[in-house]
């Protein structure tokens, strides 16, 4: 066994929607400047779906591995990623080594089972998982699978929150038990995502949280960029149509048209007051025991941002009528969708073409109005 001396393995399983992209874009646009503070961020990805700067292909081959179906992704076997990744961390020297991918966290046992096999290879293995408000983090992962180009749901908001699998991700207590069986419950690192804790920004709090080296940081700046940013509810309502009649679009594009006409858009939040609160108390004593055993708060308090009530949330909201989304919606959709894969596909630099696609949505202006 060839055994990384002296070697600690960070694995940041996320959650989804704590700042993950905004970690893992500065690991991967520093990657090679990292290894001179001693920190390794294997690229062990074959494909660029994400650039690169997160290991999805690693969290990928595990679901292929545990899918009862069969293969679900086009990528390479978990062993393969796996040594590929030993490989690298050996080859740099370095005493930190980080793999992140939020897809770790879903709620699966097997995963934190396949990672298992990297205790034989480090003399220290954390794992790293940020937790968002279960109300709140809810209602920004709905509005991200809507949009996602890997999922592109289509179950409306009130559907989608009742759902087993949904349920589950929300246990966060269930999630960690799993790593912590695997590797320990001293292994486990907690932070809450929560704005008076990720400060003074998430990259700054992650380096702190796990103790990397603070020297990285002054030599190599935090970008002031926010990404995945939660769309307005109808936008997100309108890509859940979109899904329904397997129209492609490119999100980013369509996101900044829609933001710019004159669509009577309200809000990010879904949830009615009582809601917040039912789904919190579903998930009280899990909570409890995350704060009691992995941040040592003696009145196990997890999440200290009040919960309150939203505008236009006086009810869970529903969604759209197809007649409420778009005056001509799929017609519309459909050609402005042909035209971004067309583009698309003359160039896949999609920031080079942005102005033509923006031309063409100009054109449709006036019949993508949302009807009151």
């Amino acid at each position: 066994m060839n055994r990384n001396k002296n070697k600690t393995l960070l694995i940041h399983i996320g959650w989804h929607k704590t700042a993950t992209t905004v970690i893992q874009s500065y690991l991967a646009r520093h990657r090679k400047q990292l290894v001179r503070y001693g920190v390794c961020y294997p690229v062990i990805e074959v494909r660029s779906v994400y650039g690169r700067i997160k290991h999805c292909d690693f969290y990928a081959s595990i679901v292929n591995e545990l899918s009862p179906g069969g293969k679900k992704y086009d990528v390479g076997p978990f062993d393969e990623l796996f040594h590929r990744s030993l490989k690298e961390i050996r080859a740099s020297g370095c005493p930190w080594a980080i793999i992140s991918d939020e897809g770790f966290s879903a709620p699966n046992p097997g995963i934190a089972q396949r990672m298992a096999r990297y205790r034989d290879h480090f003399d220290e293995i954390k794992i790293v998982a940020y937790l968002r408000r279960q109300d709140l983090f809810l209602e920004s992962f709905y509005a991200q699978i809507i949009r996602q180009e890997v999922s592109r749901a289509g179950a409306p908001f009130d559907k989608f929150m009742q759902r087993p699998d949904t349920r589950k991700r929300l246990d966060y207590a269930m999630v960690l038990d799993w790593w912590a069986d695997e590797f320990g419950g001293e292994s486990i690192v907690v932070a809450p995502f929560e704005p008076h804790i990720m400060v003074p920004d998430p990259v700054t709090h992650f380096f702190h949280l796990t103790g990397l080296p603070a020297a990285a940081l002054d030599a190599l700046a935090v970008a002031a960029t926010k990404h995945n940013i939660s769309p307005p509810r109808e936008i997100t309502e309108l890509y859940r149509y979109m899904n329904l009649k397997g129209a492609d679009f490119h999100e980013n594009v369509l996101t900044e048209y829609l933001l710019e006409s004159e669509a009577p858009l309200t809000d990010t939040k879904y949830l009615s007051l009582a809601d917040r609160r039912k789904i919190l108390e579903n998930y009280r004593e899990g909570n409890e025991k995350i704060a009691r055993t992995y941040l040592h708060r003696e009145d196990g308090i997890l999440f200290e941002e009040p919960v309150r009530e939203y505008p236009n949330c006086a009810e869970t909201w529903t969604g759209l009528k197809p007649y409420e989304v778009l005056n001509y919606a799929m017609p519309a959709i459909g050609g402005m969708s042909r035209e971004i894969a067309r583009l698309r596909n003359e160039n896949q630099r999609i920031g080079s073409v942005r102005k033509e696609i923006y031309r063409f949505l100009l054109k449709l202006y006036g019949k993508l109005t949302i009807t009151k």
